[in-house]
This record gives C-alpha cells, structure tokens and sequence, in this order.
C-alpha cells in the first residue's frame, strides 16, 4: 500500500508540475507579449496538440494492450513496440506530406506563419515519441522514472522560454524555439534511454503484428 501510494504521488507531482508550468509562465508572456502575440503563441500549442492527436494512431493503447497479454513473451513485446514505432513513422510521413502540401491554406487558416507550421510539426514529432516511451514507463510502473524525466521537461522547457523571454528580441519566437530545443534534446536522451529499457528492439517489422 506504502509503495502505491509513492508511486501515485509521483504522477500526481508531475501532474501538477505540468499545469503550474502554465501558470508560471502566463504572467512573463502577457507582459512580454502583445494579446495577439499571445493569442498567436496559444494557437501554436493548440496546433502541436491536434498534430500529436492525428500523428499517434492509438499506438499507445494498441501497445498497452499487448502488454498485458499473458501470453505475450518479453521478444513479443519488443517486436510489437518496434511495429509500433514503424507504425508511427509511416503516419509521419503521411502526415507531413499532407502538410507541406497544404502549408500556405493552412497558414492562412490558422494565421500562422508557415515556418511556424513546420516548427510545430517537429515538436510534435518529437512529443509523440517521447510520449510513447514514457508510456511504456507508465505501463511497467516505473512511476520514479516516469515522473522525473516528464517533470525536468516541463520544468526546463518553461526555465528555457524564460531565458529566451528576455535574450531574444522577437520575444515571441521565445515560447517557440524554447518547445522545439527541449523536444529534441528530450527525444534524443530518450531514444538512447528507451532502447535499452523500454522493450524497444531494432526496427525489423514482423508481418504478424500487424
């Protein structure tokens, strides 16, 4: 009970972290940025967050799933996550190639720049694999790692913005590259990470996972 109730306290303290990150940076942002400014800044992350939505398949589920198979062996797994991630790659392209296709409709769209558009693309790109690596923490209870690692994004991903908050003289590029410089650092540390600790084998797809 004493082992749930850290662990519980773990996701909880991450939790919070993620929404008090907001908070903590709500008052620098408005006083930086001007309300369109910041009105641009809120539509990026709503952009990042509908392309993670699309981008994923429900990979996370479908691997949650085989998981907890009783019958699936420690190689089933790793075969299947590395579908998994083949799966992902796939729907990338797919998905980028509908972008840049359609990149000044939907700059026009969503009164973005284009450049803005393809710099969300590949924060989301480097969310999602993050996001299904530590998934697979979530899945094998290793609620300590899980926590610490999305906390230390959260809290350098809002100590970066921050930084370039009063470095940069486009303050509104801050939130922006701060997102994009953190993701892919994240992303490599936890490719290096997952490969050894999350069930993740070299990507041979295995046509009877499909």
């Amino acid at each position: 009970m004493t082992s749930f109730f850290k662990k519980s306290s773990a996701y909880l303290i991450s939790n919070i972290l993620n929404g008090l990150s907001l908070l903590f940076l709500l008052p620098f942002l408005t006083r930086f940025l001007s309300t369109q400014e910041y009105s641009q800044i809120v539509l990026f992350q709503t952009l990042i967050f509908g392309l993670l939505s699309f981008l994923h398949l429900n990979v996370f589920q479908a691997s949650n799933i085989k998981f907890f198979d009783q019958e699936t062996t420690h190689k089933d797994i790793q075969h299947y996550n590395s579908g998994c991630i083949i799966i992902l790659i796939f729907s990338i392209l797919f998905f980028t190639l509908i972008l840049s296709n359609n990149l000044l409709f939907l700059s026009e769209l969503l009164l973005l720049p284009e450049l803005w558009i393809i710099y969300a693309m590949i924060i989301a790109i480097s969310q999602i694999f993050i996001q299904f690596c530590l998934w697979q923490w979530q899945m094998r209870k290793q609620a300590y790692q899980y926590s610490l690692y999305n906390s230390c994004y959260i809290i350098l991903s809002s100590l970066f913005t921050l930084m370039l908050l009063y470095i940069l003289h486009d303050k509104i590029d801050a939130r922006i590259y701060a997102l994009m410089a953190i993701s892919a650092v994240f992303f490599c540390i936890q490719y290096l990470l997952s490969s050894k600790t999350n069930g993740l084998s070299s990507l041979v797809y295995q046509y009877q996972y499909q």
